[in-house]
C-alpha cells in the first residue's frame, strides 16, 4: 500500500460551503471595512491564492484571527444545511479504511463544524479531527507525523485549495487537488499537485498504487 494516512481538507473538499462562506463574507465585509464582493467576481476570485484573496479583499491581516474565529461560529449555526461535495465521498473513505489506510479531517475550520455536519451525514469514518491556524497546515501535519511515528511518503493529503498543495510541499507529502473546491482547476495545475482527481473513487487506485 502506496499510503498508510489520507488527511482531508474540510471546505470544498467534504463539504459544500462555499455558498454559506459567501453569505458569513458579507455579514464580516461590513464590520471589518472589507471590499464588497459580489457573485460576479467569483469566478476571478476562485483562481486567487488565500494569500491573494486576502491583499484583494483589503483585510489588514492583524484582523485576521478574529475574521476566521468569528466566520466558524456564524457557519455553526447553518452547517447543518451544508450539502457533502460528493454524494459517493464517505464511501470511498469507508473503503480506504477497509484497506488498511488511517483516515483524518486536518483542516482551518473547527472541530466543532466538523463533527456537527459529520454527525448530520452519518459519516464516522475517520480516526480523528485536527484544527490548525489558516497557514498552519504544515506545522500540523509535521506533528501528527511525529507523533504517529510516520514517514512523509506514507501521508497523502487531499484538498481543494492553492494553499493545500503549498502546505503539503513544505510538509514534503503528497497532495492529490481536487477538481470540484474551491480554487478552479486551472489555477490548481498552475501550481502542480501530485494528483489531480474529478472523483473520490481515484483515491482507491492512487492508494493502491
Amino acid at each position: 500500500m502506496k499510503y498508510k494516512y489520507v488527511f482531508f481538507d474540510f471546505d470544498g473538499t467534504l463539504a459544500d460551503t462555499e455558498e454559506a462562506n459567501f453569505v458569513i463574507y458579507q455579514k464580516l465585509a461590513e464590520k471589518y471595512n472589507l471590499k464588497n464582493i459580489t457573485i460576479d467576481e467569483l469566478g476571478h476570485i476562485k483562481k486567487m491564492s488565500a494569500k491573494e484573496l486576502i491583499e484583494y479583499v483589503e483585510l489588514k491581516k492583524r484582523y485576521l484571527p478574529f475574521i476566521l474565529k468569528r466566520g466558524k461560529k456564524l457557519l455553526t449555526q447553518d452547517i447543518k444545511n451544508v450539502s457533502i461535495c460528493k454524494t459517493d465521498i464517505f464511501n470511498v473513505i469507508k473503503q480506504l479504511k477497509d484497506m488498511g489506510i488511517k483516515t483524518a479531517v486536518l483542516t482551518t475550520n473547527s472541530k466543532t463544524n466538523v463533527k456537527i455536519f459529520l454527525k448530520e451525514h452519518n459519516a464516522d469514518v475517520f480516526d480523528f479531527i485536527s484544527s490548525s491556524s489558516m497557514f498552519g497546515k504544515e506545522s500540523k501535519m509535521r506533528r501528527i507525523m511525529k507523533k504517529e511515528k510516520i514517514k512523509n511518503s506514507e501521508v497523502l493529503y487531499v484538498g481543494d485549495e492553492i494553499r493545500d498543495i503549498h502546505a503539503a510541499n513544505r510538509a514534503y507529502v503528497d497532495i492529490a487537488s481536487v477538481a470540484w473546491g474551491y480554487n478552479t482547476v486551472e489555477s490548481i495545475k498552475k501550481n502542480k499537485p501530485n494528483y489531480l482527481i474529478y472523483e473520490p473513487e481515484e483515491l482507491i487506485e492512487i492508494c493502491k498504487n
